[in-house]
This record gives structure tokens, C-alpha cells and sequence, in this order.
């Protein structure tokens, strides 16, 4: 019986890739919810030169969650079974064994994405809150550079934002990234008055 429960206590990792015509379907599946998945799976992504384009959470009735990204190489490159093998090991470090994300990309030769300011002046943040809804919407106009989706999760990560759905849409050299974002602690939307505020200071910091 102790077998049994050790058995069904291990930390579980799943990952799948369909190939489309442009781009990966890559799905994960973890055997617990946890905050900042986004943040550990850009910084994976990131490392291994690839984009996200589209993100949604979910949590199935057992409590495992699966997370639905579609990707895309920065290079045209396809997603190859080593890779994919690769990807999972660097993943499973982060989410089960201890390893930081700034350690990660240390490790990595990537940390100086961590201190990286992008610069543009004509870069725009809009927050706000939907009655109809129980998200908060953050929607982000900027240019697209590599990684800048990694320093988003980052700050959302340090605030204790959760991130529930995300969409990018690029258009002549600008990106639209669409969040749909709840705190953490109480899966309640943000707090107008004290979060947003901090929100924008934080992202406008490094964009």
C-alpha cells in the first residue's frame, strides 16, 4: 500500500506536440496547479529560441492541469523528439526539482534577459475590469522582440498574478499580447486601486 501512494504522489509531466502548417500545438500536463507555469515554460521556450503565441490553462476534475500552447522557432525550425526531450528535462527541473528560473537562464548563457529594458517609447498597457467577466484584461502594444513575453510572465510571477489565457498577434513589427489575469491568492481580478498601479510600474519599467 505505502508502494501504492508513493506511486500515485510522484510528480507527473507530460508533454505532446502536434505540428501545424506554421506552427507547434504544444501541450503540457502537470500533476498540480501552480503559479508561474507560463513564466517557467517562456523561460524554457526562450532558451530553446522559440515564440508563444497562444496560451490557455486548464484544470481537469482530478486537479491535474493542462496547459495548450502554440508555438512557433524563431528559426523555422521543427520540433524534434530530442528537442522535445530536452524541453521536458529542463521543465521538470524547474517545476519539481528545485531549480530557479534565474538559474535556469544562468545556466544557459540567458540571464541577461533578466535585467533587459526593450525601449520603446510608443509601447502602451491598458488594465482593466469587465463586469461581465472574472478576469482582469491586460492588453500590451509593443514591438516584437524575442523573449519580451518572458519578462511579461516574470513581472506577473513577482506580483502574484496568475495568468488564466494569453494571445499575441503581430503586425508590421508590433505585437499585441492579450491577458486574461487574476491574483493568485484569492482568484479574485486585481484590485484597481493597488494593483494596477504596481502592474504598470512594473512592466513599464523595462519596456
Amino acid at each position: 500500500m505505502a508502494q501504492v501512494m508513493q506511486e500515485i504522489k510522484k510528480p507527473i509531466l507530460h508533454i505532446s506536440c502536434v505540428p501545424r502548417k506554421d506552427t507547434t500545438l504544444l501541450k503540457i500536463s502537470l500533476s498540480q496547479d501552480d503559479l508561474g507555469i507560463l513564466y517557467r515554460v517562456t523561460s524554457v521556450l526562450f532558451n530553446h529560441r522559440w515564440d508563444i503565441l497562444e496560451a490557455v490553462a486548464e484544470t481537469a476534475s482530478d486537479g491535474h492541469v493542462q496547459d495548450l500552447f502554440v508555438i512557433r522557432s524563431w528559426d523555422n525550425a521543427e520540433m524534434t523528439e530530442s528537442l522535445l526531450s530536452q524541453i521536458r528535462s529542463d521543465l521538470y527541473s524547474l517545476f519539481y526539482e528545485g531549480k530557479s528560473v534565474a538559474m535556469y537562464l544562468r545556466e544557459n548563457a540567458k540571464e541577461e534577459i533578466l535585467v533587459r529594458k526593450i525601449g520603446d517609447s510608443e509601447a502602451s498597457l491598458k488594465l482593466y475590469n469587465p463586469i461581465s467577466s472574472d478576469f482582469t484584461v491586460m492588453d500590451l502594444r509593443m514591438k516584437d522582440t524575442p523573449g519580451i513575453l518572458f519578462q511579461i510572465t516574470e513581472a506577473l510571477y513577482h506580483l502574484g498574478i496568475d495568468i488564466i489565457s494569453f494571445t499575441a498577434n503581430s503586425f508590421d513589427g508590433k505585437i499585441r499580447d492579450s491577458f486574461l489575469v487574476r491574483t493568485s491568492l484569492t482568484g479574485e481580478k486585481l484590485d484597481e486601486k493597488l494593483m494596477f498601479p504596481m502592474l504598470r510600474a512594473k512592466l513599464e519599467s523595462f519596456l
